[in-house]
């Protein structure tokens, strides 16, 4: 009874504190991410390109991503269905009705098709990359295994998730696993293992990652599995299902949006292509890491909101999480630009993949615009109107793969990123006008056009500093000179105008504990 009672004492803090819980619980979550993101960093900035040819990294990059598509329409939305449908079935003592199980016997079930599938469409692909990236075909194999791994990390993320247990799992998929490929790409690098021997046990550092949440959840005593307790509503059933399905049409949108850049790029240029992009996008990319660890939470909340008609406490939050995102996102991004090319003269072969500089600023800059927009898409997702984003983002999949059609022939690299980036923002912007128009909130403030001003006087600032050589240790002062000048300018600015009130009260929470003076002095 002891967890079920923290249980409902952190839900009772969760409704009373609102905002501070999310930030707070965002933080933890965004320490161990960016923990994960350091590691990240140098097995992609520094031992991909070292050891790995660049067709390689996107070989990798592009398995992924497939089994990550493929492990969406395997779930069959349950992933989505967890989020949307859990405070509805919530009862400690019933198991929650069997949602959990519930949820593995869909998703199998979804497993088993995606299965069938990809056997009759394996002759299309193999068309498909058979010109510019052969290798693909070589490692069809390891499709499946890496979606129905991918599958099964995503909900038993989602069911700790709704528990308020974050960060754990953030450790096993972000620094376990990425400790795991490191030691895989030296061991590859030193010749100890084949390339064929690398991919077979990147499969199996995936299937422990699942294991270890597994445990992790029987040792939080929720891993529910007894059949006695499951029970759906009559009156969600119906629901339930149609949510499920489109949520499903939403995929296919979805998957286009995210991971059409890379496969395009494998598909009409090469799979080296597919491999520099990978290594820019994930620069830029890096920007929105505050924003998983907010979402995860006030994701949360907002279908809490929704269910209880609380449109107040759902307009704070959609204007706070705005503040905060793009605050925290847009000083990432001045970091990141205002060094690209010091960073990319730090990276093995670094002139091969400094092709991929504008890939960073445009991936860069649509992530930066999402965050901006807050949880407008836990808003449209968590209420009556989620058709509206489903359709949306089907519409915008034809325009995300119409533009990288059209824009990687005649521009690449930057063409890939530039039509992806395009289509983030039309679907921000109509993402925002709809909620405008039904519910009279949008996410601004006056204090978002104070922070855009201090943006750009901040990098116009930084960039006076001249670069100081070309060679390693160079390369390093210089970006540690800027990023310092950035980060104490942002410092100082959120402190003293008090631009966002989560992150000063954050700061004057640490900054007491550091600076407290000890009893009896």
């Amino acid at each position: 009874m002891g967890k079920i009672s923290n249980f409902a004492a952190t839900i009772k803090v969760v409704q009373a504190d609102n905002m501070g819980i999310v930030i707070r619980q965002g933080f933890k979550f965004t320490v161990v991410t960016y923990a994960g993101v350091a590691l990240g960093a140098f097995n992609i900035l520094y031992l991909f390109p070292r050891f790995l040819k660049a067709d390689e990294i996107g070989l990798r990059e592009l398995l992924i991503g497939l089994a990550m598509g493929l492990a969406y329409f395997a779930q069959l939305a349950m992933n989505n269905v967890l989020v949307r449908f859990f405070p509805y079935f919530k009862d400690e003592s019933r198991q929650h009705n069997g949602l959990f199980l519930l949820s593995l016997i869909v998703s199998a079930a979804g497993y088993l098709l995606v299965t069938a599938l990809f056997y009759l469409f394996t002759p299309f692909f193999i068309k498909l990359f058979e010109a510019n990236a052969q290798l693909v075909n070589e490692f069809m194999w390891a499709i499946l295994p890496l979606t129905l791994f991918t599958m099964l990390n995503v909900l038993l993320e989602n069911w700790a998730r709704l528990h308020f247990r974050i960060s754990l799992p953030a450790v096993f998929r972000e620094l376990v696993l990425r400790v795991f490929l490191t030691v895989l790409v030296v061991l590859y690098g030193s010749h100890y293992i084949d390339f064929i021997a690398f991919i077979r046990l990147l499969l199996v550092g995936y299937g422990l990652n699942v294991l270890m949440l597994v445990l992790y959840l029987y040792k939080l005593k929720v891993f529910y599995l007894n059949p006695a307790f499951l029970k759906v509503p009559g009156n969600l059933r119906k629901d339930m299902v149609a949510y499920a399905v489109w949520m499903m049409i939403g995929g296919a949108g979805v998957i286009i949006n995210e991971r059409i850049d890379g496969i395009m790029l494998a598909w009409l240029a090469s799979l080296s292509f597919t491999g520099i992009y990978a290594i820019s996008f994930f620069i830029g990319t890096i920007i929105e890491m505050p924003r998983r660890g907010i979402s995860q939470i006030a994701g949360t909340l907002v279908s809490q909101y929704w269910k209880d008609g609380d449109f107040a406490a759902l307009n704070k939050i959609y204007k706070q999480s705005s503040l905060n995102q793009y605050l925290l996102g847009g000083t990432l991004f001045l970091l990141i630009w205002s060094n690209i090319d010091a960073v990319f003269m730090l990276i093995p072969n670094g002139t091969l993949y400094s092709q991929g500089k504008y890939v960073v600023f445009f991936i860069g800059l649509s992530r930066l615009v999402d965050m901006a927009s807050g949880v407008n898409n836990d808003i449209i997702q968590n209420s009556p109107y989620y058709r509206f984003n489903l359709i949306l983002i089907v519409f915008l999949g034809v325009i995300s793969f119409t533009t990288n059609y059209l824009m990687i022939p005649l521009y690449g690299l930057t063409g890939a990123a530039a039509g992806s980036t395009l289509s983030i923002l039309l679907f921000s912007l109509l993402k925002g006008s709809f909620i405008w128009h039904k519910l009279k909130m949008q996410p601004f403030e006056k204090r978002t056009l104070y922070v855009s001003v201090i943006f750009v006087a901040t990098y116009y600032l930084a960039m006076l500093i001249p670069a100081s050589g070309t060679g390693f240790w160079s390369n390093i002062l210089h970006i540690g000179f800027r990023s310092a000048l950035i980060l104490f300018l942002m410092f100082v600015t959120i402190w003293r105008f008090k631009l966002s009130d989560e992150l000063h009260g954050l700061f004057e929470t640490y900054a007491g504990k550091v600076f407290r003076r000890p009893p009896g002095l």
